[in-house]
């Protein structure tokens, strides 16, 4: 029993794949622009060029994060090839040492091929995250929201720089499948649901935001909650476990807590691209711009995001939650509010969003306007991953700031709210 109850699902998905035409088609896609990303990065390589282009532009400061890592620890924040810092958790740039006996150029072809086989993780575990949450493979949209989730046209640019975006979206998608994959409460399952977000934390720390909504809490009455004592405690040691490697390190090196921060919240890049509303303030409103009232409009913005997707989690009871409509909640928290969010992050963002949409589609399923709304946030957030280079070339070459992403996702956001309530 034990043996058919692993494998099931695993030739559930395979026995899909080999079914679906699009997702032949994905995959013969991607496996394209790995041997064309590859051979291009050998070729600019080889001629010398690789510094006139973005090849390997974040893989860059990752290395050299962890070759400063190696000879003087507590300088890892002054890391700043091509005028982008490292401004991630110290233990990514740990990490990031082990790897300093391989030539840097080794190093990045090894991330690209890794990102790959990430991706088709990626697609494995959305699927089973949509059927966990009570979907079918009818559902409507079912087969093209999975292509999607496998070819984002960002994906494409988050390898050429070397990102490791796909990774904290396997962590993340692989938390809410266990979340929802089970209503059974023990510690075990916890402590690894704290472990894996607590990783994705060290990767990109943004996603601390989805802390929260791990832990099962039902309030039942006005001052009455439902919460076992297991999913605490096993959240809570999970993160922390995962995180002990840059509590040790900002003990060592306590300097390095604000720099953290400043880099991170206050020195932000206004020269890259933003997807958030707080940009788009500063740039329309002047005043915006002075640091303390940048500040506010975050955290004004940002908490009141944060309180409505709260309060819904824990007045549905535990049984009725759908964790990753939650987590992509958060997602568009990140988007809107924070200034450094850009159009990468869409990659992260559909990814929970999708499979957000295909709840909504069967939980609306007898109700024709719903579903019409439904139909035109699915688009509108299909189209958005799609068409993201207008916002991009109007901050580039036109207006020195994005004003169509930002007011696009604020139209999804309205209307994923209203869906949800």
């Amino acid at each position: 029993m034990i043996g058919e109850s692993v494998e099931r699902p695993e030739v559930e998905f395979l026995s899909y794949f080999r079914s679906s035409r699009l997702l032949k088609v994905g995959f013969a896609f991607n496996m394209l622009y790995y041997i064309i990303v590859v051979l291009v990065f050998v070729m600019l390589n080889w001629n010398g060029q690789l510094s006139t282009t973005v090849y390997s532009y974040d893989w860059i400061v990752f290395y050299e994060a962890g070759h400063m890592f190696q000879i003087s620890p507590g300088e890892i924040y002054t890391v700043n090839p091509n005028g982008l810092p490292y401004r991630y958790f110290p233990a990514f740039a740990m990490f990031m040492s082990l790897l300093q006996w391989m030539p840097l150029e080794i190093a990045y072809i090894l991330n690209v091929s890794l990102m790959m086989i990430v991706n088709w993780a990626i697609l494995w575990t959305a699927f089973h995250v949509c059927l966990s949450s009570g979907l079918a493979t009818h559902t409507k949209n079912f087969e093209k929201t999975l292509l999607f989730v496998y070819i984002a046209p960002q994906h494409i640019v988050n390898i050429i720089l070397g990102q490791i975006s796909q990774i904290v979206i396997l962590l993340v998608l692989s938390a809410a499948l266990l979340l929802q994959k089970s209503q059974e409460v023990t510690f075990k399952k916890y402590l690894l649901v704290g472990l894996l977000i607590g990783l994705a934390s060290n990767l990109k720390p943004f996603i601390l935001l989805f802390i929260p909504f791990l832990v099962p809490v039902y309030r039942s009455s006005r001052l009455s909650f439902k919460v076992s004592i297991h999913s605490i405690l096993g959240v809570t040691l999970g993160v922390l476990v995962a995180l002990v490697p840059n509590l040790i390190y900002f003990a060592f090196f306590p300097e390095a807590i604000g720099e953290f921060i400043q880099l991170n919240f206050v020195d932000t890049l206004d020269y890259h691209h933003s997807t958030s509303i707080t940009r788009l303030l500063s740039a329309l409103i002047p005043i915006f711009q002075e640091p303390i009232l940048k500040s506010v409009a975050m955290i004004v913005i940002g908490g009141s995001l944060l309180v409505i997707s709260y309060r819904r989690f824990i007045v549905t009871e535990n049984s009725e939650k759908k964790y990753v409509q939650y987590f992509a909640e958060m997602a568009f928290l990140l988007l809107l509010v924070y200034p450094d969010s850009w159009f990468l992050f869409l990659a992260i963002w559909y990814t929970l969003l999708g499979p957000s949409i295909l709840i909504l589609y069967k939980e609306n399923i007898s109700q024709s306007r719903e579903e019409k709304l439904i139909d035109t946030l699915w688009s509108g957030a299909n189209n958005l991953l799609a068409f993201f280079t207008i916002g991009v070339v109007l901050h580039y070459l036109v207006l020195g700031f994005d004003p169509v992403i930002p007011l696009w996702l604020v139209v999804l956001y309205i209307l994923y709210q209203k869906l949800l309530n």
